[in-house]
């Protein structure tokens, strides 16, 4: 396959990897690739894996969001 290398936001597209590096913070980029047709694995920078079906990865975002919330609700209440 092609070896393509787009960094579009803090991913870089590389080989059919998704690296995760967010907004320059460089220091932990976990990689996400596809693991079959209907799941995801990403692996951290130690060698340790989750596999999610596209599904529960569709739901990091929001969970990620709930637990911002939540933070804040517990910093300032």
């Amino acid at each position: 396959g092609r070896n393509i290398n787009v960094m579009n936001d803090g991913l870089i597209i590389n080989n059919g990897k998704v690296t995760l590096c967010g907004r320059g913070e460089g220091k932990c980029c976990p990689i996400m690739e596809k693991f079959d047709d209907y799941r995801v694995k990403i692996t951290d920078d130690y060698g340790g894996y989750v596999i999610l079906t596209h599904e529960q990865a569709k739901l990091v975002a929001s969970g990620l969001n709930l637990l911002e919330e939540s933070r804040e609700k517990l910093l300032f209440d």
